[in-house]
């Protein structure tokens, strides 16, 4: 969707008013790392910890009285709900919201917090939009779009804005692609104004329509969504969505849910920030492309769009813990040895000489692998990365040659 860069021009005049820029922030930690000037454009300090009230603010901002009047209708996983209610309530318009059934509790709870109706339907958000075009027939109410609405691609637009102002010389921009209102509405501005920056974009590998299209250079289809970034989980991709990004953004690729929660880590620890699925699969990305061609991004200036940190806390032990497993900083070992006094004891002694933490210790007797003297040990360690792992697996195996990180 080709929007006319005034709309985009007064979707800034109109949203400056009302939304204070988020901070564009300089990290050490990850600037040394990686040898180049990375910033954190924090969209997660917004008072919804998302971006996409930006879009639901300007859209209803410019809804008619009478269209006010009769209210708002929105379809959302969560942060797009948050977003609606939040305007709605800027501007004292009802509004509804359909939401899956499995949506998180959190959202659900800030969405009603912020005065929003909140219907319970279906399985996925495409369950959600049929769900949706049966109310409107019997209700007239403004449908706010997620992502494939002009108005709403043109506020998500308004980060690029203060991205120019806040840094304008800046290389590469890494952001996020759920139905791709976010992505297209910066590099819709980007393009206008003539900005050299390179525009990379990424999606969830277990659903990854948009970015599959995108380098296939056609639409595709997905049948599953396996992903736990539920900002991003978009199966079907609009063709007006895959006109404009392919218009504007200059490279796509996915990314597994592991890297993602590594990602989150990384944030939590060295950014002290905290960011839902979609907010940190940036720095995945930009992770994982560094690895491939390092001297392509040295000395340059980095900027990682964090769009939301809206994440679950009940699912946020996992998610560390998936993590700690991505960086080497928890493993699982197992050891098949011979079930007499001392050998346990001979073992521990190695672990403790490498400097490892044990975690938990499971004996498995009935392992086909050891035999009937023998028990098969799984201990869970915590090192301090792959080279301490590395090191430490060499030591086990001079004694235990069957030594091995298991899954």
């Amino acid at each position: 969707m080709i929007i006319d860069f005034k709309e985009f021009i007064e979707a800034y005049s109109v949203l400056k008013k009302i939304i204070h820029p988020t901070p564009l922030v300089y990290n050490e930690w990850l600037s040394q790392k990686y040898g180049c000037q990375v910033y954190l454009k924090l969209e997660n300090m917004l008072p919804i910890g998302s971006f996409k009230m930006r879009g639901a603010t300007y859209k209803i901002s410019k809804m008619s009285s009478a269209e006010k009047k009769n209210g708002v209708l929105a379809v959302s996983a969560g942060n797009h709900a948050q977003g609606v209610a939040w305007a709605a309530g800027k501007f004292n318009v009802k509004a509804t919201i359909i939401m899956p059934e499995g949506s998180p509790l959190t959202k659900i709870r800030n969405t009603e917090a912020l005065g929003a109706k909140v219907l319970l339907h279906g399985q996925s958000i495409e369950d959600c939009f049929t769900y949706a075009e049966a109310l409107m027939k019997k209700q007239e109410m403004i449908f706010v779009h997620p992502f494939n609405d002009p108005k709403v691609i043109a506020g998500q637009g308004t980060v690029a804005f203060e991205l120019l102002e806040q840094m304008p010389d800046m290389d590469f921009i890494f952001s996020s692609i759920g139905g791709g209102g976010l992505v297209s509405g910066i590099g819709q501005v980007l393009k206008g104004h003539k900005s050299k920056v390179k525009v990379i974009a990424g999606q969830a590998s277990g659903c990854s329509a948009m970015v599959d299209s995108l380098n296939a250079g056609k639409i595709k289809s997905i049948d599953n969504a396996e992903t736990f970034a539920d900002g991003i989980r978009v199966k079907k991709v609009a063709p007006e969505m895959f006109k404009s990004l392919k218009s504007v953004v200059d490279s796509s690729y996915s990314v597994d849910d592991e890297k993602m929660a590594w990602a989150i880590l990384q944030l939590m620890e060295k950014a002290r920030v905290i960011a839902e699925g979609a907010g940190a699969l940036p720095l995945a990305l930009f992770d994982q492309l560094y690895q491939k061609d390092p001297k392509k991004f040295k000395n340059k200036k980095i900027v990682l769009v964090v769009c939301g940190g809206n994440i679950d806390v009940n699912l946020l032990e996992r998610i560390i813990d998936r993590g700690l497993i991505e960086s080497h900083r928890k493993v699982r070992i197992s050891i098949p040895i011979a079930d007499r006094p001392g050998i346990l004891h001979q073992l521990t002694g190695v672990i403790k000489a490498q400097g490892a933490n044990i975690l938990q210790v499971v004996h498995d007797r009935d392992s086909s692998n050891t035999g009937i003297t023998g028990t098969n040990v799984i201990f869970t360690l915590e090192t301090k990365g792959e080279d301490h792992l590395k090191a430490l697996l060499k030591e086990m195996k001079k004694d235990f040659p069957q030594s091995s990180v298991v899954s």
